[in-house]
């Protein structure tokens, strides 16, 4: 039965005495059972009877009690009457004490089943605590453990006060967690202000929440452009053999550009198809423009495999020229990849992780997405072989050089954390779990080059060493086919770029210019 309280009803009468606060004598009851001690007691009558004299005069039953009643009552501008003998006092306080009391009040009228709330506070602290066992097994170090889970159990903690379930946790809901203005009980301290460390920790621990099954993997929202968009990725994948990584990067191209294309490929002609070329080139560089105009072409051959656009709208798309053999290969001379190799630091983990990815670089020239997809099982150590799946899936076994085994061994023993992926490299810093893409071989190289003092290039990835090594081999008397070969090219003109690298070779056979100018 829902209680009305007023005034008149926080009191009994029994034989003409009154017998004053009947659901405060049940509350102090619970605070005993909780293992409260009586002299602690006395503090928590008072904000308790303040708050239902106020939810009398206000005309508020206990089972529409909320958050937001508790934030109203904490704010009121308080003219209680103080029934006779009482000691509460009468101004507004709104101090921490008083809001922990006056929340713990009402904690006791839900499990007492005053106040229905369909969040479980405990089913939502459990979950934290699964979380922290997870990160201990990720590898993350205590004290950042103990920051996820104070983050984390403020979460659960305002779900429970929101009356939110784990389930109903999504985007809006972790925003309205990050920007709220926080009388949660407890220790927590929130500002209204974004506070982005925050969201990042609940979202990881929302993660953790859909990898258990606890919340549903996040589905984007149906439209007819991303429909549009899935069945461009499906004829991709299956009628031109992209790789997944060629597909997210049209993708993402083409989700940019059907801002201005609109929906409707019926409406396309080659004005707009210009127009939106010519507003998408103002400050970009030739390889953006390259990429762009790739995309939108791959799109328009979707359309046209589709019967959505007529195919000679291909050819309103201008070719983008940018000659491959233009440019010189860049690369660093063999002594400074040997000092960009040896300033790893074998004695910790991290150093005897990247110096092994250095070797695998420097000489077998691969590229930074072949060593993050080497698994265990690629090392053939009794043949003194790695199997390595370059961009066209095809499996080449490479000879594996004396200290590049050596290398590897000693990362595996020493430093490899004890993980259940079979993928070879694994992060350092928590979480450990393999690389996620080959950016991290590319920063590996740069930290590298740093150390080492190497400043002589602009280009400081993981194709900095591939160059470098086939620049080695050529000027040690390798032909371009067996460079082409390491470097597992399946046409020689890809390979011919590297046969100018030796300039003072080329500088003999160099034949005069047109007027008696000299090449200098």
């Amino acid at each position: 039965m829902v209680e009305q309280l007023t005034c008149v009803s926080l009191t009994e009468k029994a034989g003409g005495n009154e017998r004053p606060w009947p659901l405060i004598g049940e509350y102090l009851d619970y605070l005993r059972r909780a293992g409260m001690t009586e002299s602690s007691l006395a503090n928590f009558p008072g904000p308790a009877k303040h708050f239902l004299v106020w939810m009398g005069l206000e005309g508020i039953s206990v089972d529409l009690v909320n958050v937001e009643v508790v934030r109203q009552f904490l704010a009121h501008d308080c003219h209680c009457r103080r029934p006779p003998g009482e000691r509460y006092q009468h101004h507004h306080m709104r101090t921490h004490s008083l809001k922990g009391r006056v929340l713990h009040f009402v904690r006791f009228l839900e499990d007492t089943g005053r106040i229905r709330n369909p969040a479980s506070l405990n089913d939502g602290l459990r979950r934290v605590a699964e979380f922290a066992a997870y990160l201990g097994e990720q590898g993350f170090a205590p004290g950042t453990v103990n920051s996820y889970g104070h983050t984390t159990r403020h979460f659960v903690v305002w779900l429970h006060q929101q009356h939110l379930s784990l389930g109903a946790i999504d985007e809006g809901v972790i925003r309205q967690f990050a920007t709220h203005e926080c009388i949660c009980p407890g220790t927590f301290v929130h500002n209204a202000e974004p506070n982005r460390d925050s969201q990042n920790k609940v979202q990881r621990f929302v993660r953790f929440l859909v990898t258990i099954g606890v919340l549903p993997s996040a589905e984007p929202t149906e439209n007819p452009q991303s429909e549009h968009l899935r069945a461009f990725r499906d004829w991709m994948r299956r009628h031109r053999g992209c790789g997944e990584l060629r597909i997210r990067t049209l993708v993402q191209t083409i989700r940019q550009l059907l801002a201005q294309l609109g929906e409707d490929p019926g409406r396309y002609d080659a004005a707009l198809i210009n127009r939106v070329i010519l507003q998408n080139l103002e400050g970009t560089s030739r390889f953006s423009a390259q990429r762009m105009c790739g995309s939108l072409r791959m799109y328009l051959r979707f359309l046209a495999a589709t019967g959505a656009c007529p195919p000679a709208l291909l050819g309103a798309i201008p070719r983008i020229p940018r000659w491959r053999l233009a440019t010189l290969p860049r690369y660093i001379l063999n002594d400074d990849v040997e000092r960009v190799i040896a300033s790893c630091d074998p004695t910790t983990p991290r150093g005897l992780r990247d110096r092994a990815i250095l070797l695998l670089l420097a000489r077998l020239a691969l590229r930074g997405g072949d060593v993050v997809n080497l698994h265990l099982h690629d090392i053939d150590w009794d043949n003194a072989l790695i199997r390595v799946s370059g961009k066209t899936r095809r499996t080449v076994a490479l000879p594996l050089p004396q200290d590049v085994g050596d290398a590897l061994i000693a990362y595996i023993e020493h430093a490899r954390p004890l993980v259940k992926s079979s993928k070879l490299f694994i992060r350092v810093i928590a979480p450990l779990v393999p690389f996620a893409s080959s950016s991290p071989i590319g920063i590996i190289v740069r930290d590298a080059l740093k150390r080492a003092g190497v400043k002589s290039t602009n280009l400081r990835g993981a194709y900095l060493l591939r160059h470098s090594a086939a620049t080695h081999m050529l000027r040690s008397g390798a032909t371009l086919e067996a460079v082409g070969a390491v470097l597992r090219h399946r046409s020689r003109e890809t390979t011919a770029i590297y046969a100018k690298v030796d300039t003072s070779m080329l500088a003999q056979v160099a034949q005069p210019w047109i007027g008696g100018a000299t090449c200098r």
